[in-house]
């Protein structure tokens, strides 16, 4: 019997588009359809940011307002755009942390003052970038303090046996937790705000009296005393505020 496969092929195409292709396009069409919500879904922070930009700026204006109140209008200038621009740009990201925030707009307000202009690095923007709200704290801290000493301890087995072990960065700061304080004066070091030379410590012994009240200095002395194998021991030390640091409080942490 001769098939006309022409006849045969017209019979089956429908089905096959209906089963298959027909299938296979409404996947498609569907795919189609939820990539765009997806990528909605995820541009929504993006879109929030965007929305909170611009509100951001309007609190920014406020905020310049509030610090240049008691600056003469003729005082007021133009910052430069190197100053300006990605000091803006990245306020815009800290609006709701009131450390970093009061930062930038002090660096804005003294950008845009005649007489403080000239005084304004353009690394300062950098630096609050790689600054968290800890480190702004406790760096306002050191600079307002009147001596500012700091201890490392050192502990050392009895029979030379076992490893020794150390504690840094022991302060007087003790209402915020030790590692935050720790960690905080070390990134201050790396950025160049603060220094503690090895060979500097104050004559005066009871300026390090309130460093040896710090709970975490007698929490570290009365772990080794009670166990009797060791010895503890200090290194006496000086938190210094460089060149930069004092200029860096000046210009951005300073509130006149």
């Amino acid at each position: 019997m001769e098939i006309n496969l022409n006849d045969n092929v017209k019979e089956i195409a429908p089905k096959i588009y209906d089963d298959g292709v027909k299938s296979a396009v409404k996947e498609v069409g569907i795919t189609l359809s939820v990539i765009p919500k997806t990528i909605n879904a995820a541009l929504v922070p993006l879109r929030k940011w965007i929305v909170e930009k611009e509100y951001s700026f309007k609190e920014t204006e406020a905020l310049l307002a509030k610090k240049l109140e008691k600056v003469k209008v003729e005082n007021i200038v133009e910052p430069e755009a190197y100053i300006a621009v990605p000091a803006m740009e990245s306020l815009s990201y800290c609006m709701n942390n009131d450390e970093l925030r009061n930062l930038y707009a002090n660096l804005l307000a003294n950008s845009m003052n005649k007489e403080t202009k000239g005084k304004v690095h353009p690394s300062f923007v950098t630096i609050i970038k790689q600054m968290s709200p800890n480190d702004a704290i406790i760096f306002k801290i050191i600079c307002e303090a009147k001596i500012r000493p700091l201890i490392t301890l050192f502990f050392k087995y009895n029979d030379n046996h076992g490893q020794n072990d150390h504690l840094y960065n022991i302060s007087w700061i003790s209402n915020i937790d030790y590692e935050s304080v720790s960690v905080s004066i070390d990134n201050l070091i790396r950025m160049g705000l603060l220094k503690v030379p090895e060979d500097k410590h104050y004559m005066d012994d009871s300026n390090y009296s309130a460093v040896r009240s710090n709970p975490e200095y007698l929490k570290y002395c009365s772990k080794y005393a009670n166990a009797n194998v060791g010895t503890v021991s200090e290194d006496k030390q000086i938190i210094i505020v460089t060149d930069l640091g004092e200029l860096f409080y000046k210009i951005c942490v300073k509130d006149e």
